[in-house]
């Protein structure tokens, strides 16, 4: 039985806005010696992206080598780096990845074990697609009508304990039975590290130990986009592992769609404007499961910008505060080593949060940008119109 395997403790690396940052940077440095002194990667990547590459004592390329390959980013042929499709267009500006969803979409049929990253890697071993058989469970429950979400333990006695691959059609996954399964060695932090690092596609969050589908059984009907991803995207492991990995992240010809509705409302349309990171904004802030569990954590129903209290000013109401994400816009959700992180987001009433949307619309206007310049502005701006409100 093929163990499923993911990096080690290294998942705040996979936050896909740090994945950005490390693209952009890679990029620069395709083709450079990392036998070269001092090392090439340190500095420009701690810069970018203000992450501790450590210990200082090893080059960056031993220590994090399997962050590079397991997020698709990089690899090494010839001791030199060799930066893949996926990196050149996460670090495009108009390339053909702008957000976690077309990053994760791509992605999630094409990871598969054996995988050229890991020491054992071998080409004869059985094809598995874990992120594939994941969804198609979590899918087969909301079909079911049994729930949409899934616990580590589940994937042990469902899918890793049945010894599934990820092809097999959604109806052999409702049909599944727990089997009793003991993780081996650190087994349990890898899937848990894996589970953490899918949960940043928009349908879905990680939250209380838990994995949670954020469509609705009507989406899945809706949207046959559900089906292409959870379908492996075939390619037959080679001998070499540098070819493996390179055919794995290859992007040519067309890629595979995500038009799956960003929930936003027709008095969205002056802030959206056709903008990809703008509907990417609003498919975080219109998420239902994300509002949940942000009341969770906060209960009180304060504006954050104007302070009112909405339950005491509008007391037939229970809470009316909707989430606003405050990062650049085509910035996604971060993760946590617990999963789905609410550290950028704060609660608005439906006023304010209209009038911010407004506020950003008119800022980019002005300075002729598409997006926030990096998460600093965002927030400047954000304090502006804070600011600003008129008691």
């Amino acid at each position: 039985m093929t163990k499923w395997r993911w990096d080690q403790g290294r998942l705040l690396y996979f936050d896909f806005n740090i994945l950005k940052l490390m693209s952009s940077t890679l990029q620069t440095l395709e083709g450079v010696s990392l036998r070269d002194n001092p090392d090439p990667l340190r500095l420009p990547l701690e810069l970018a992206t203000s992450m501790p590459f450590a210990p200082n004592s090893y080059r960056v390329w031993r220590n994090y080598k399997r962050v590079f390959e397991c997020s698709f980013l990089a690899t090494t042929i010839d001791d030199k780096l060799t930066c893949t499709d996926f990196c050149n267009e996460i670090a495009s500006h108009d390339g053909k990845i702008q957000d976690v969803d077309d990053y994760l979409f791509q992605y999630i049929p094409r990871f598969r074990f054996p995988f050229p990253a890991f020491q054992d890697y071998n080409p004869s071993d059985p094809e598995i697609y874990p992120f594939c058989a994941i969804l198609k469970l979590i899918f087969s429950r909301l079909i079911s009508g049994i729930g949409s979400t899934l616990t580590l333990e589940d994937v042990f006695t469902y899918l890793i304990a049945n010894n599934v691959n990820g092809t097999e059609d959604i109806t052999h996954y409702k049909n599944l039975k727990p089997k009793s399964y003991n993780p081996k060695g650190d087994e349990t932090r890898q899937v848990r590290e894996m589970l953490i690092f899918m949960s940043q596609i928009s349908l879905l969050k990680w939250h209380k130990k838990t994995l949670i589908l954020d469509v609705s059984l009507a989406d899945y009907y809706d949207y046959n986009e559900f089906k292409e991803l959870v379908n492996p995207n075939y390619i037959k492991p080679k001998s070499i592992r540098a070819e493996d990995f390179l055919a794995l992240t290859s992007l040519s010809g067309e890629l595979r769609a995500i038009k799956v509705h960003p929930r936003e409302q027709p008095n969205d349309e002056i802030f959206i404007e056709g903008k990809r990171s703008r509907v990417t904004h609003l498919k975080i802030e219109r998420s239902p499961i994300l509002r949940k569990m942000f009341l969770e954590a906060n209960p009180e129903p304060v504006c954050n910008m104007c302070t009112y209290n909405t339950q005491e000013r509008y007391p037939w109401t229970k809470n009316l505060i909707e989430v606003h994400h405050v990062l650049p816009l085509s910035s996604s959700l971060g993760i946590t080593s617990k999963g789905t992180s609410l550290t950028d987001v704060v609660g608005l009433c439906p006023n304010c949060h209209r009038s911010v949307h407004l506020f950003y619309n008119q800022f980019l206007r002005k300075e002729k940008l598409e997006d926030f310049k990096n998460k600093t502005q965002a927030l400047e701006v954000y304090e502006i119109a804070k600011k600003r409100i008129v008691a």
